[in-house]
């Protein structure tokens, strides 16, 4: 029974560990995190630049855990323009879970690129309707992972 205890304690203190804007339902694109300390008030934001519109959508459910895997996940927004975005880590100055003024970006570009197309091969070949993700003339278009992203510098 005390270890019961003791694993459930270490459980909840884990799951304390995370920073979280959300419990992730979808999943949408994961990867690893490399380069960040774990002790920064780190959040994920979506950004694009689409049709003469600059999206900074930071709003959607994430998980950023440094101590259990060094991985995140995200979950993608629908209410958004088509076009091509990335994934970016910032430092949330004001703890409120968007990216703001203010907001440091902490990631460096990974050269990979997130697109939500409204039919397919609408922005390059082999893309779905939906989302999708384009690196280097290759294109996923169901597990989007291997998403990872590098710290810009020493944090």
């Amino acid at each position: 029974m005390k270890q019961l205890l003791a694993l459930a304690a270490l459980g909840t203190v884990a799951l304390s560990s995370c920073t979280l804007a959300g419990n992730p339902v979808k999943k949408d694109v994961t990867g690893q995190l490399r380069g960040f300390s774990a002790n920064q008030n780190l959040g994920l934001a979506l950004v694009g630049f689409n049709n003469g519109q600059y999206t900074a959508d930071g709003t959607q459910s994430q998980v950023i855990d440094k101590f259990l895997t060094g991985g995140f996940a995200l979950d993608l927004p629908t209410n958004v323009p088509y076009g091509t975005y990335r994934v970016i880590v910032f430092r949330d100055a004001n703890s409120d879970n968007r990216f703001n003024t203010g907001d440091t970006v902490l990631s460096r570009d990974n050269g990979k690129l997130l697109v939500l197309a409204q039919r397919d091969n609408q922005f390059f070949n082999g893309t779905k309707r939906g989302w999708n993700l384009y690196s280097g003339g290759s294109v996923q278009t169901t597990l989007l992972n291997n998403y990872d992203l590098d710290a810009i510098a020493a944090q």
